[in-house]
């Protein structure tokens, strides 16, 4: 069932995919192994049309490409929210997501932070940031995530304004 009781897996693909519904609109956002299994999901979608549902956005959903190697690069999301306690509401979230995992993730507490030495020439928007008021929440993700990472802070958590460092060679865990 694809739009069943909200926070079930798919029962195919389970966690691979996120279905909402908004505006009478079905959202559809993952990423799936093949082309096929998208056009499958899309058109099961698609059965749902004139039952409640008026439209469905596919644009979220992807193919996975199996070129990208996980491990080689890591990105830092910085992402800007009204307040502390928002931005502690976008970790907690970012942290019970099901299928990003960050590598690291925290709340930068001040201009003095050393979280903000993992930032580099980006420390200057955040302390500005901080200086206004505003939470900020860096995350350090596999680069393969980042764009997911994004757009999850940017779309579901509601930022105020969320940047991508560049990416730098990954962490070897010791």
């Amino acid at each position: 069932m694809m739009v069943g009781q909200p926070g079930q897996p798919h029962p195919l693909y389970g966690d691979a995919v996120d279905v909402k519904q908004h505006g009478g609109i079905l959202h559809l956002s993952g990423e799936l192994e093949s082309l096929r299994d998208r056009q499958e999901l899309i058109a099961e979608a698609h059965r749902y049309l004139a039952r409640g549902i008026a439209d469905v956005d596919a644009r979220r959903l992807k193919v996975k490409r199996h070129d990208q190697r996980r491990g080689l690069y890591d990105q830092t999301i910085i992402a800007a929210f009204s307040n502390r306690a928002v931005a502690n509401h976008a970790l907690t979230f970012l942290r019970q997501h099901r299928r990003l995992r960050a590598k690291a993730a925290g709340i930068v507490m001040s201009g003095g932070d050393p979280l903000l030495e993992s930032v580099g020439e980006f420390a200057t928007d955040v302390r500005k940031a901080l200086s206004s008021g505003h939470g900020i929440l860096l995350a350090r993700v596999d680069e393969t995530d980042a764009f997911e990472a994004r757009e999850l802070l940017d779309e579901d958590t509601r930022s105020i304004w969320t940047m991508v460092t560049p990416p730098v060679p990954a962490r070897r865990p010791h």
